[in-house]
């Protein structure tokens, strides 16, 4: 499982490496019924750019 307190996640720009930051989860996107995630996933955004991302975990115990 990947731990996202410990990891960082990067996005290129250019020659640049920019972290990916979690979106909070109380952020009107996070409320936005076409971006309900659920258990095990996280989006992220790019601090840069605004481009996001979204990781997801498998649950261990199937």
């Amino acid at each position: 499982m990947l731990n996202f307190e410990t990891n960082r996640i990067l996005h290129r720009h250019g020659n640049d490496w920019v972290e990916m930051r979690p979106v909070d989860s109380h952020s009107p996107d996070a409320r936005d019924p076409e971006r309900e995630l659920i258990r095990g996933q996280r989006l992220f955004r790019c601090s840069a750019c605004d481009e996001e991302i979204q990781v997801t975990t498998e649950d261990p115990h199937g």
